[in-house]
């Protein structure tokens, strides 16, 4: 390496080696987090081309700056150049140690990088839980519902988790906060650290928020999870693998009311009376995204919010519902029940009832193809008394759909709809769609299975 030539391309380049040397000892003076954002973002390619040249001409004995000035002549790279310069001219190497060890003192940096180390040991015990092979390619509500009756344990242990959170353990927190990270495809780390930079005033990720339709950065991040979250190629394939955190945080969400046990937490967490203005302000943004997102894409309805608020009777938790409430277009909440067949029978006679009811479907499908026989079943299950609830003939036939896909049950079913209400009807069955003759004839299948189902249960009915 020749030295005097390297220092006369430095005097002929001084301003650019003036403005690398400048961006890159403030890139090393700056906080760890705002060099992970200002990296995620390009605007610390000084910093940047410094490492991945470093990186270059590393081995086990330290870094070969006769190879770096080599690499900078062959490729006539500026940034190589530089780096040449300052580790030759500026003392560099004691400077960057110097600056790396004692950004590694910071409270900042070990708190992101023992963040880093805790989403890596979640995520891959995660990957450990799910299945190897994909079982089913259809996503949907019902396909929740079963994997809850199959994992109640498992379910058990999430909401365990949750409860924990109200005693300060950040666990139930943090794994939904590593789990919102790979829902919305952000490069990890970097692109959580944008949405809570969103919050706090002073950089440049606030400014930006306060420029956008909607200030609050959380808002419209939870809205695209729900939207886009089943059409989002990894996550899809996560839930395809059943895996077990994400469908438990699933069916917390859409069946067990999670957005307002969340808020709940919030409220106790974040927005007490001696919370600080920072927490308040998270609290409050965080509050704001539930709602929103409830409401606008999971079928909350704005009374279940109220309900919540008339508990809270006073303090920031009730004013920023109310705000919140204001602004939020109302729904009319869930649009359908779902519900599992086994959910819907009477609990003592599940496994007899479906067993039963799986042979009386095949050998009507036998002799005919079409879905009648479903209405003959749900009448003649209402008519015993073995459903444990109040459920519409639409609810029955997705339930039996899921439960007994090789029926390849149609999904429409407007005609069995018409002859179950008909066969139930105590007076005139209500529809010009179906004749007395057919309306007798089907009260008599109902009838007959109804009986069938009884001596199952009980061998000696008559």
């Amino acid at each position: 390496m020749d030295e005097k030539v390297l220092l006369e391309w430095k005097d002929a380049n001084a301003e650019v080696y003036s403005k690398f040397k400048q961006d890159l000892e403030e890139k090393l003076q700056s906080p760890f987090h705002q060099t992970i954002l200002d990296m995620g973002d390009g605007n610390a390619e000084s910093l940047y081309t410094a490492i991945a040249n470093l990186a270059a001409v590393t081995s086990d004995e330290g870094f070969d700056i006769d190879k770096l000035y080599s690499m900078a002549v062959e490729t006539n790279d500026t940034s190589a150049y530089c780096l040449c310069c300052y580790l030759l001219f500026e003392n560099g190497t004691d400077q960057l140690v110097k600056a790396l060890s004692e950004k590694a003192e910071k409270p900042d940096t070990k708190e992101i990088l023992d963040a880093v180390e805790e989403y890596k040991h979640f995520s891959k015990k995660n990957r450990k839980q799910e299945t190897t092979e994909i079982t089913t390619n259809e996503l949907n509500l019902l396909t929740l519902r079963r994997w809850h009756y199959d994992h109640i344990e498992e379910y058990a242990e999430f909401t365990a988790t949750f409860q924990k959170a109200y005693d300060g353990d950040m666990t139930f927190i943090q794994n939904n906060f590593f789990f919102l990270m790979e829902m919305l495809s952000f490069n990890g780390v970097k692109g959580m650290m944008k949405i809570v930079a969103g919050l706090f005033p002073g950089n440049k990720h606030y400014g930006k928020s306060l420029t956008e339709a909607d200030d609050n950065p959380l808002k419209g991040r939870l809205s695209e999870m729900l939207n886009s979250s089943l059409n989002n190629e990894a996550i899809r394939e996560r839930l395809l693998h059943k895996n077990p955190y994400l469908f438990s945080l699933y069916y917390w969400i859409i069946f067990d009311d999670g957005f307002l046990h969340a808020a709940d937490l919030i409220s106790k967490t974040f927005l007490k009376a001696e919370s600080s203005y920072w927490e308040k302000l998270i609290g409050q943004k965080a509050v704001e995204a539930l709602i929103g997102a409830s409401i606008n894409k999971a079928q909350y309805s704005k009374g279940q919010w109220k309900e919540i608020a008339k508990q809270l009777k006073k303090g920031e938790a009730k004013r920023v519902i109310d705000a919140a409430l204001l602004e939020a277009k109302g729904r009319r909440g869930r649009k359908g029940t779902v519900v599992l067949l086994e959910e819907m029978l009477s609990p003592e006679y599940v496994s007899i009832l479906t067993e039963e009811i799986e042979k009386v479907l095949s050998e009507w499908r036998q002799a005919d193809e079409t879905d009648v026989i479903l209405a003959y079943v749900f009448a003649a299950l209402v008519m015993g008394g073995f459903v444990n609830d109040e459920y519409n003939y639409r609810t029955f036939h997705a339930a039996i759909q899921e439960k007994f896909p090789k029926f390849n049950t149609n999904k429409g079913f407007d005609w069995a709809e018409i002859v179950y209400n008909a066969i139930i009807s105590k007076g005139s069955n209500g529809s010009t769609n179906i004749t007395g003759v057919q309306t007798e004839r089907a009260k008599s299948y109902a009838a007959e299975i109804k009986l069938r189902l009884l001596s199952v249960i009980n061998p000696n009915t008559n």
